[in-house]
Parts: structure tokens; C-alpha cells; sequence
């Protein structure tokens, strides 16, 4: 299976967000599924994982957003096994608009094989790497995010959040996807006096230490690591209490109403100072 597997998604009305526009969460979600169409189409459905108690895990993951998509548009997804190693593999994604062949988003992500009883690494099954066929293709070609100078003041910005069962995923842990739309909000609401302009985030770099749980306290830290005339870079931790759970550099695009790029005001930010707060924890 060297070729891409590729399937195909409407957009559907419910999926956008307040800008009418399919966010970095739903393309996660896209992703995921086109690889478990992918995995169904080469003989390897979730029965067969489950009768081998077996279960992937995604470790390290990558999203480059390129153009906004809306409703009701037509995504053509492929998908691919770059690399593949002893219990871990490397899986490509490209999204395509069906209608104009222009590529609207790309991912990498690093999948591990577990153990589903002990969640502890196992030897991908050689059947599973013989089908598949890793080529060595990219879909996303640069690895570590674009490097920009440090802001001439550091900014911090915290939030904190209860975990919420209908967050978490089949693993009974906190899905991927979760994660991006935690921390977007957290820039949203960091940037909450920009006036007409916002962040339009362009690419996650993702790295999952240990799972978010129902109930769990966490602490969200945003900081600002780089600027460019239309570009912050930013580093967040997710932690529950002193232990990391999850840390991702984003680099987003200052975006005008219409989403035109444009130059931030050095003077908009001077001084300011945000601490956050989502999903309150009740008062004991």
C-alpha cells in the first residue's frame, strides 16, 4: 500500500467555528478518521486490533494549516505511512479541496503500538508493515516550527481547567483534538484586547507525555516565545500539578476580519498583563 489511501468529507455546518471556518480540531478529527478508514480498507479493522488487544496511540503530531475552509466544501484526504519502526510509525496526512485541487492543510503524526491491557509498547505485527509499505514521503517537510526573534517583553498567560468526561475518547483519556482546542483558547482569551484582529493559528507542534483524565485539575501556560511582523510563536504546557501532560509551539498569523494578514501594534500589548481562568473550579 505505498499509494496514499484517500477518502473524501463535507464539511458539515455545525463543524465551524465563529469565523465560519473549519477549525484546527476538526481537521485532528478528519485526520484520525481517514486513518482508521485507511487501516479498515487494508484489512485491519478494529476487530482485529481488539482481538490482539492491541491499540495506537498518538505521541508526537504536527498540523500545518494553510488555507481556511468553509462550509460546505469538499475535502479529499490522504493518507500514508512515512517511516515505521519497531512499535512506532510515522503517518502523513494532505488535505486537498476536492473541487480545486489546492492543498488546505497537512499533518505528520507519530503513532505508537501498545499493549491494550498494560498500555506498554509492542512489536507492530510485520503483517501490518508489509501491507502498508512505508515510503519515506513527508507531508509536512519542515519538522521543527520556523524559529522567530524573542518578543523584546516575555509574556506569560495561564489558565485552568476541570477535565470533562465528554472529553475523553474510547481509551477513557483525553483525545488529541481536545488538546488544540484547549490551548487556542487560551490565545483567545490572552488576546482578548486586539480589537478587530485575532490569531489565526497556522501550525501545532504537539507532544503527548501522559494522558488527561475525567476530573483532573490542570494548569494551561501560554508563553510568548518569538515575533515576526505578522507572527507570534508561543509555547504552552499543559500540567496536572508538577507532572507535564502535553506542551505545543504554535506559530500563528495577526489576521484582520476579513483574515487578510496584517503588522500587530508593538504599543497594543505594552504592559499588559492576563491571567485567565476557564472552566472555574468550584469554590470548596
Amino acid at each position: 500500500m505505498t499509494n496514499p489511501f484517500t477518502t473524501h468529507f463535507h464539511v458539515r455546518h455545525y463543524e465551524v467555528n465563529a469565523f465560519g471556518e473549519l477549525p484546527n480540531s476538526a481537521f485532528l478529527r478528519l485526520f484520525q478518521e481517514t486513518a482508521m478508514r485507511a487501516t479498515q480498507d487494508a484489512g485491519f479493522g478494529v476487530e482485529w486490533f481488539d482481538e490482539r488487544r492491541a491499540v495506537w496511540v498518538v505521541h508526537r503530531l504536527t498540523l500545518e494549516h494553510l488555507r481556511p475552509v468553509r462550509y460546505p466544501s469538499e475535502l479529499a484526504i490522504a493518507t500514508w505511512l512515512s517511516e515505521a519502526q519497531r512499535v512506532r510509525v510515522y503517518r502523513e496526512y494532505l488535505a486537498r479541496d476536492a473541487a480545486t485541487g489546492a492543498v488546505v492543510a497537512r499533518g505528520r503524526a507519530q503513532w505508537a503500538h501498545l499493549r491494550g491491557d498494560t498500555l506498554f509498547p509492542a512489536r507492530i505485527p510485520a503483517e501490518i508493515l508489509t501491507r502498508f509499505a512505508p515510503n519515506g514521503i513527508r507531508a509536512v517537510t519542515r519538522l521543527e516550527p520556523r524559529a522567530y526573534p524573542p518578543p523584546a517583553t516575555p509574556r506569560e498567560f495561564r489558565a485552568a481547567r476541570r477535565v470533562q468526561r465528554y472529553e475523553t475518547d474510547g481509551l477513557q483519556h483525553v483525545n488529541n483534538a481536545i488538546y488544540v482546542d484547549w490551548v487556542e483558547e487560551v490565545l483567545t482569551e490572552a488576546n482578548a484586547g486586539a480589537g478587530a484582529l485575532r490569531l489565526w493559528v497556522r501550525r501545532h507542534d504537539l507532544e503527548y507525555e501522559r494522558a488527561a483524565l475525567p476530573g483532573d485539575e490542570l494548569d494551561i501556560v501560554a508563553r510568548l516565545a518569538g515575533e515576526g511582523r505578522c507572527v507570534s510563536a508561543w509555547s504552552v504546557e499543559i500540567r496536572r500539578r508538577d507532572e507535564l501532560l502535553a506542551r505545543d509551539r504554535i506559530t500563528a498569523l495577526w489576521v484582520d476580519s476579513a483574515g487578510r494578514p496584517v503588522m500587530r501594534s508593538a504599543q497594543l500589548w505594552a504592559n499588559r498583563s492576563i491571567n485567565s481562568r476557564m472552566n472555574r473550579r468550584p469554590s470548596k
